[in-house]
């Protein structure tokens, strides 16, 4: 029985990886997509203009 217990489940493991950690995606339009820093010299430029 000892052996059993030594092979764990092989979904649960891939699914712990940090790869699939649920994190919040910023909304490029729409609600909640105001950047007040412009991250690209472009895209400042669209805001100056």
């Amino acid at each position: 029985m000892s052996e059993s217990t030594k092979h764990t489940n092989k979904a649960k493991r891939l699914i712990a990886q940090p790869l699939f950690r649920s994190r919040q995606e910023t909304p490029k339009k729409g609600k909640g997509s105001y950047r007040r820093e412009a991250s690209h010299w472009e895209a400042s430029v669209l805001l100056a203009g």
